[in-house]
């Protein structure tokens, strides 16, 4: 896997390149860092390096070919490595820059203002992605079409497991509940992130099948942390594909019950961007499953255009503030409005508002002092497996005084 830095001021390009080499990347596993100056040059190494790209840095001010419409072209390709975007422009222009690139489906781990400082391009990298500077966990660029037998074959065999994220309470640090992150080790040791998956999965018709199994992985994983300390919610992400079944509310209801996992600490996860347009079914299977105790949220809010007279017709108990959204909140007044935004709605609606993305201590005191009640974020823990989870809460009331003191 290769860094391709995308700019065609040649002192911006060689000072990244310096910059890189110097965090160490290249022996974390990749196997270079390529410059290039032109966004149609760019395009014809991504689509030719048959190991592919983990990692693109892209200017947005560039001639012939700017940045826009190289993240437009590179999106179609399939490009499934990390994105980082940088400009000298203001704030709002790399904002919505970065806006777009997310709602063409590509992994934008943020934005970059020129000249990039060191400082900011280490919290970005690990703060927001570590599994993109980490080649081990860094999925294969573009999915051969075999990959959907391949996928089938692997959700029924099981080898998709979860990761789990702890979520707090951002005023005590109290843990309250976790979110389970499905990953797909691939044949030849790669690991997949949904990002990577879930499209795959919805043009095979295999969302059904995956959702089921990272349910039924996440009920019988939380047994590993039962007992620790009080019982946490578990958060399951589903595509709004799932919610094309009417019978789904008793099919979740049968495997909570097998599992012996009450309802009413299951949270289900459903995409912004997502949402359907006329939902009378998805309306149908929702209400049913807040009347069963199931709650349900609406992930990467900040994301997307949401119809807001849609959102309060559908009965949403939680509200997941997008990382791009809360990353930077604290000195970018854009973001902070739009944060708050979100808590006013979140009031509105009698919901939960949840800051995802907090990787940085004046974005952790920002948003809980703008009234966000519950975070999650690499500040408090990355994703984790199950195993690891009950010694990281016996281990975190130490750690947790000391943040909530900086913060």
């Amino acid at each position: 896997m290769k860094i391709l830095v995308v700019d065609d001021d040649d002192f911006t390009t060689r000072l990244l390149h310096i910059q890189l080499r110097a965090m160490g990347l290249r022996n974390s596993g990749y196997t270079g860092i390529e410059l290039c100056a032109r966004g149609e040059d760019a395009l014809q190494r991504v689509g030719a390096r048959a190991e592919g790209f983990g990692l693109v840095f892209c200017d947005l001010r560039m001639p012939g070919m700017d940045g826009v419409e190289f993240v437009r072209h590179l999106a179609e390709s399939g490009f499934r490595g990390g994105l980082v975007l940088m400009s000298g422009a203001e704030s709002r222009v790399l904002q919505a820059a970065e806006q777009l690139a997310r709602s063409q489906g590509l992994r934008v781990l943020g934005t970059l203002s020129k000249p990039v400082q060191p400082d900011a391009l280490r919290a970005l990298l690990e703060a927001g992605a570590v599994d993109a500077v980490e080649p081990a966990t860094a999925s294969a660029q573009v999915a051969p079409a075999s990959d959907a037998t391949a996928l089938e074959a692997a959700i029924a065999s099981g080898d998709l497991f979860n990761l789990y994220q702890p979520k707090v309470e951002l005023g005590s640090g109290e843990v309250v509940g976790v979110e389970a992150q499905a990953r797909w080790r691939r044949p030849g040791g790669d690991i997949a992130m949904p990002a990577d998956f879930l499209p795959l999965a919805e043009e095979a018709g295999l969302v059904g099948p995956l959702a089921r199994l990272v349910l039924t992985n996440a009920l019988r994983d939380a047994r590993c942390w039962s007992g620790t300390g009080p019982e946490l919610d578990v958060a399951v992400n589903l595509s709004m594909a799932n919610l094309a079944s009417l019978d789904l509310p008793e099919r979740i209801s049968r495997l909570a019950e097998a599992a012996g996992f009450p309802l009413e600490r299951l949270v289900l996860e459903l995409s912004e961007t997502r949402l359907p347009t006329r939902p009378q079914d998805q309306l149908d299977i929702m209400t049913r499953l807040r009347l069963k105790g199931v709650r349900l949220a609406i992930d990467e809010f900040g994301t997307g255009f949401s119809n807001l007279a849609q959102l309060r017709e559908m009965p949403f108990s939680e509200l997941k503030i997008d990382r791009g959204v809360v990353r930077g909140a604290a000195k970018d007044p854009s973001r902070r409005a739009i944060v708050q935004a979100a808590l006013v709605l979140a009031r509105e609606l009698d919901a939960h508002a949840v800051a995802e993305g907090l990787d940085d201590v004046d974005d952790l005191a920002c948003v809980r002092g703008l009234g966000c009640h519950l975070g999650q974020g690499a500040l408090v823990a990355g994703p984790m497996p199950a195993s690891e989870l009950a010694a990281w809460i016996r281990g975190w009331p130490a750690r947790r005084d000391r943040l909530l003191l900086a913060a």
